[in-house]
């Protein structure tokens, strides 16, 4: 009885330490700042690019003078040029999100890995004229697998510490309600832009950090706070 606790236990342990990318048990990522003594948040956005709502999301950040890294599916970016190229000039930052976000890329051995996450660079090279610095894993899992196809690469892996699931909240004011309830200073929030009702949401969410006292910030400079 005891062995099985142990065998339950540890498959447990296993389980949460890849399904949470926080835990940095295999990848070191970063995922905000605790105990930041700036009011400051970085904006995050996974699976775009996706033409009418990545533009929307694009036209509120600029209102609002606030910059965002999209972290892109390589396969959307050649049939959503010229919103890939928006992205860019209005002056936010890329990430790498592999090529084809398959369900079950955290599955694929290493070299699979490696070829979905090179893809992705190259494409996004081909538009941009530069390979990103920053990979988020598709679904944010990470294991042994992702661990050593990371090797060839220099990445900053980039998880966050507000989630709203917001690709299955009911509407914008339930996607806004959870970013706002656990936002806090040296947070990196993840959003969806492929999803109809972000920028509604975003629009929001904005509204609420600045009345707030919070600024917006790039990866970059957040990430500048911990040197």
């Amino acid at each position: 009885m005891v062995y099985i606790i142990i065998i339950i236990l540890i498959f447990a342990f296993l389980v949460w330490s890849a399904a949470d990318i926080s835990s940095g048990i295999y990848v070191k990522t970063f995922c905000g700042i605790k105990n930041c003594d700036e009011k400051v948040v970085s904006l995050t956005f996974d699976d775009g690019p996706e033409s009418g709502t990545t533009e929307k999301v694009l036209e509120i950040l600029k209102r609002y003078d606030a910059k965002a890294t999209f972290f892109c599916i390589g396969k959307k970016i050649e049939p959503n040029s010229e919103v890939f190229k928006q992205i860019i000039t209005f002056g936010h930052t890329l990430g790498n999100h592999s090529f084809r976000h398959n369900d079950n890329f955290s599955l694929l051995l290493p070299s699979r890995m490696r070829e979905e996450i090179e893809r992705c660079q190259a494409e996004i090279k081909k538009y941009a004229g530069y390979e990103p610095r920053f990979f988020r894993p598709p679904l944010g899992v990470t294991n042994p697998m992702l661990a050593i196809a990371l090797r060839k690469f220099r990445f900053d892996v980039i998880g966050w510490n507000v989630r709203p699931f917001d690709t299955s909240a009911k509407d914008a004011k339930e996607v806004s309600r959870r970013v706002i309830s656990k936002i806090k200073p040296g947070a990196v929030v993840l959003l969806h832009d492929r999803m109809p009702h972000t920028p509604e949401a975003l629009e929001t969410i904005l509204d609420w950090l600045y009345a707030n006292g919070y600024r917006v910030v790039p990866l970059e400079e957040m990430m500048s706070r911990l040197k």
